[in-house]
């Protein structure tokens, strides 16, 4: 019963993750923000949305902010491995050929995030208080950080779109679609992404529930990937529709957000320090997520062509070859 479950909460995924894509495209057009903010911002905070809930649960009534912890940085890593899976599917040569080189922006910001997130778990490991009432440094410094993030990816973009006005003129795609109808679906596609993600998250706990691995891994591996399905299923529908910046967006602004939910996480835990209750393999694993990232970048800025002999750029074999690496160790730890 639990696996026709799971299937039939997949298929409702891919099935409302193509209609939340194609409407935030609309929103995109129809708001003049650009692909890249709805997708890092808008688009990235519905599909992690369920990270945020399973997350809550796990700090609050389960007491486990080591395994909360493990969900998001297993999550970051495996949504730079979305980057790979769209890179195979999509047409028309290599992925990071057809994207902007403004990516850069969102997934340098992570990497920011990333490194604070880190630090915070570094010091807390070694007694250092960094407790201001009952919330940590880090976790302020994380949600100010994911704040300017979206207001620099909006300036930017509007930036660059008025550049682009100037010499192509705007083009309408969803032109006979209203703005109300457009932001209404989107509303309604994001509530039942959420629902699903939370749905699909649960049925993940209890598989989790049957397997005996090691919490840090179970958290960054069983738990990222249920919970990062919606990211999956945005992201091949948006390359299907030809939104390939709206697809990369979502996959550097996803983890932006991810990162600060720790933030989020340590405002509702009042049972004491939780950074100090996140393991220290975990900076591993940020720092896995940083390299991964970096090759991304070097991706989005070279804009390589595949090898005769690969199917794949070095790049996004490269990120691959890390994520496999990186999890093998983290279940080895």
């Amino acid at each position: 019963m639990l696996w026709i479950q799971i299937i039939i909460c997949i298929a409702l995924v891919i099935a409302v993750s193509s209609k939340l894509s194609q409407s935030a495209d609309m929103v995109a057009e129809k708001s003049g923000l650009g692909r890249n903010w709805v997708g890092a911002i808008l688009l990235a905070g519905s599909t992690s949305l369920p990270e945020l809930a399973t997350g809550i649960s796990a700090v609050n009534y389960l007491d486990a902010p080591d395994l909360a912890a493990g969900a998001i940085f297993g999550s970051c890593l495996f949504n730079l491995t979305i980057l790979a899976i769209l890179d195979i599917i999509t047409g028309g040569g290599p992925l990071f050929q057809q994207a902007q080189i403004s990516h850069g922006l969102a997934a340098g910001l992570g990497s920011l995030m990333l490194g604070v997130a880190a630090t915070g778990i570094f010091l807390a490991g070694k007694g250092l208080d960094q407790m201001v009432g009952w919330v940590g440094i880090p976790s302020i410094v994380l949600i100010v950080l994911y704040l300017i993030s979206a207001r620099l990816i909006a300036k930017f973009e509007m930036r660059r779109r008025n550049q682009v006005l100037e010499q192509e003129g705007e083009v309408y795609q969803y032109g006979h679609i209203k703005p109300r109808t457009a932001y209404l679906i989107f509303a309604l596609s994001s509530l039942a992404i959420v629902i699903l993600g939370v749905w699909l998250a649960w049925l993940g706990d209890r598989v989790v529930e049957a397997t005996g691995l090691g919490e840090s891994f179970v958290g960054s591996l069983l738990l990222a990937i249920t919970t990062s399905l919606p990211e999956v299923a945005a992201g091949i529908a948006a390359v299907r529709l030809n939104a390939v910046d709206l697809a990369i967006s979502n996959v550097f602004g996803s983890n932006i957000f991810n990162i600060a939910i720790l933030g989020v996480y340590d405002i509702l835990y009042i049972k004491g320090d939780l950074w100090t209750k996140i393991g220290s393999i975990h900076i591993f694993s940020a720092i896995i997520t940083m390299m991964m990232t970096s090759l991304a970048i070097v991706g989005l800025i070279y804009r390589a062509t595949r090898p005769s002999r690969l199917y794949l750029t070095y790049d996004v074999l490269g990120i691959i070859v890390l994520y496999i690496g990186g999890m093998y160790i983290l279940y080895l730890g």
